[in-house]
């Protein structure tokens, strides 16, 4: 499901469904849009889109029922004046009774804000394409006869569509699949020699084997627990990891690697660990020097990615994107770069998302696609943010963070308040060091 919040006003059902693509960011296809109304029921607030799913007989599908029940609830939790009800479908005629009857589902189904206002159906959004009434609340029932039609003009010369354009710099794209093209894997660069590809699929192995073995450590601790034996627990109380169960990956991108260069800077004058850590014989616990190293290779990462989003729209060399990946694997480092979507630097960010998440692969390329799609999230762009979180767990089935941004999308949670993510951002940026840019984003909704 595609969301999206975006106040406007438009006058006339025509011109309505003329500013669908602008409203969503792209052209939809067999679709089902919502279109919900507030303040004295003409300003836009939210639009839903899903795909249209109907029987050969016209009759809504199971899973079209469980959408329409899904969106209701969002419209409810809204408490919006009024709902209007889009269908876009060039499989079969208008006056077949399929549309009116998919209209009084959805007008009982939003029952709690008032029913449903009206309904059109139109066979594509393209200009000249005919549009006609399915449903009118005004009447007491709707007759087998249209009660109003026209036809629908350049959705790409919409008043709404410049408005997008002028107001956030964003041209309508054509269809879906022109937004999934957007994303589409480029190589990692241009030697022909490069290995980033493979190192990132092996260091994704290691990672998930490392998982494995901690959660059967978990699993063993349980049992030893109930026995009373708990010497296989370490001090921080995770199961046991014998050194050889870690294989080292040649070039690793995971955390478990220092920078050379972080390790010199740390040993003479950074990051020194606190005297007061040091016991009588002036000696560290060395999870505190574990600690504080780990946190300087972090804080490197956090200002090397930072600017290169200030050099955003440049070329990056192998190097650079092989840093990058390594930098977008590390938790801190991520849920930093969260906050970049609501401050001056969120075009740049988005540059350089955009390029990350078509040339890495696994979990780097997961996490610039969440970003990326964060990015689009909080600036109103629902089907791009949406595109971005697919991509996001197609590259790393259940990323954590793409499933919790990709969830409040389909739930309809609007840009507004979704932007309150960012704020942990900085905190986490700050705790390591790195001051970034003020927000300045206002809500998109």
């Amino acid at each position: 499901m595609t969301s999206d919040s975006y106040a406007t006003s438009v006058s006339g059902p025509g011109a309505l469904v003329t500013a669908i693509p602008a409203l969503l960011g792209f052209v939809p296809e067999r679709s089902l849009v919502l279109i919900t109304f507030s303040g004295d029921g003409d300003e836009i607030g939210t639009t839903m889109r899903h795909d249209l799913s109907l029987q050969p007989d016209g009759v809504p599908t199971a899973t079209m029922l469980g959408v329409i029940g899904h969106l209701a609830r969002v419209c409810e939790s809204y408490r919006v004046d009024r709902v209007i009800a889009v269908i876009i479908d060039d499989t079969r005629a208008s006056d077949d009774g399929a549309y009116r009857r998919l209209a009084a589902i959805i007008d009982q189904n939003l029952y709690c804000v008032g029913g449903l206002h009206g309904a059109f159906a139109t066979p594509a959004i393209s200009a000249g394409s005919p549009w006609e009434t399915v449903w009118d609340s005004r009447t007491e029932e709707c007759g087998p006869e249209p009660i109003t039609s026209g036809v629908v003009g350049d959705p790409m010369i919409s008043p709404v569509a410049i408005a997008r354009a002028v107001a956030r710099g964003r041209r309508v794209l054509m269809t879906r699949g022109e937004m999934i093209d957007t994303l589409s894997p480029l190589p990692h660069c241009s030697t022909t020699t490069c290995e980033a590809h493979a190192i990132s699929a092996a260091d994704d192995l290691a990672y998930a084997e490392l998982a494995d073995i901690r959660r059967t450590g978990d699993e063993q601790y349980g049992e030893d627990e109930q026995d009373g034996n708990d010497e296989h627990r370490n001090a921080s109380g995770v199961g046991e990891i014998e050194v050889a169960d870690w294989e080292i990956v040649s070039g690793s991108l995971d955390q478990t690697t220092i920078a050379p260069t972080v390790l010199t800077e740390f040993a003479h004058d950074h990051c020194a660990p606190d005297v007061a850590a040091s016991d009588a014989a002036g000696r560290f616990p060395l999870h505190v020097l574990i600690d504080q190293l780990r946190r300087a290779q972090e804080r490197s990462d956090l200002e090397f990615v930072v600017g290169l989003v200030d050099r955003a729209g440049e070329p990056l060399c192998c190097d650079d994107l092989q840093r990058l990946d390594k930098a977008l694997r590390e938790l801190y480092v991520r849920d930093a770069l969260v906050s970049l979507a609501v401050t001056d630097l969120w075009a740049g960010a988005e540059q350089l998302w955009t390029q990350a998440a078509r040339k890495l692969r696994g979990r780097g390329q997961a996490a610039a696609a969440t970003l990326l799609g964060f990015v689009h999230y909080v600036h109103g762009n629902g089907a791009m943010a949406g595109t971005a979180f697919d991509l996001a767990l197609e590259a790393s089935p259940g990323y954590s963070m793409a499933t919790l941004y990709n969830d409040a999308l389909i739930r309809g949670i609007p840009p507004g308040v979704i932007n309150r993510c960012a704020e942990t951002g900085f905190g986490v940026a700050r705790s390591l060091g790195v001051e970034l840019p003020p927000p300045v984003l206002r809500p998109a909704a």
